[in-house]
């Protein structure tokens, strides 16, 4: 099983991504976490640069890298499949759909990017107002962590996206632990109906 925790900056995606692992390792559920982007590849490194304003590429290219650093780690992830019962995305595919379609491209050209790729059998937002965002923002922030505006329309495409593709939406402004619950519970569901 893949699931896929998604969401804007600092929504919580690497905090419940870990405590969804810890979770599951203690019911003896063999678990593997991928992040992305993965910024220790080469175009990982080409992502990081563009999003501190070292490199400049047009929406494509960059949409275009970001399914690219995906398309590097996919024997890793085929292999990581093959060994444990549930891979954990710490982002995935869905985020390049959401961030293109207010880079204004086309939904369809930006699942095409993907497609080949494992796909997620539950897909996680973690929804937060750009307000708790901003405030849990502790370092520097990156291109698209700076624009206020830009992050608001993000929030609102995943909410739009999530109806649309049926991902589940969670409320992250609550406490970890509070939030860790409701995944835990739309998991038991997905499960209960596999």
């Amino acid at each position: 099983m893949i699931i896929v925790i998604e969401g804007s900056d600092q929504a919580g995606k690497k905090t419940q991504s870990e405590l969804l692992a810890q979770t599951l390792k203690a019911r003896k559920i063999r678990t593997k976490i991928f992040s992305f982007p993965d910024y220790t590849t080469p175009l990982g490194k080409e992502i990081d640069n563009f999003l501190h304003g070292k490199r400049k590429f047009p929406p494509q290219v960059i949409h275009c890298l970001l399914a690219a650093n995906r398309w590097e780690k996919l024997q890793e992830i085929k292999k990581a499949h093959s060994e444990n019962s549930v891979l954990i995305m710490n982002r995935y595919y869905q985020s390049n759909l959401v961030y293109g379609v207010v880079n204004n491209l086309n939904l369809k050209w930006l699942q095409n990017l993907d497609e080949g790729l494992p796909k997620a059998d539950l897909v996680i937002v973690l929804d937060v107002s750009q307000k708790e965002s901003f405030s849990r923002k502790r370092s520097k922030r990156d291109k698209f962590e700076k624009d206020r505006k830009f992050l608001e329309q993000i929030s609102k495409t995943y909410r739009k996206l999530a109806k649309k593709l049926d991902w589940k939406l969670v409320d992250a402004s609550r406490t970890k632990e509070d939030v860790h619950q409701s995944i835990m519970e739309i998991l038991s569901k997905k499960i209960a109906k596999l």
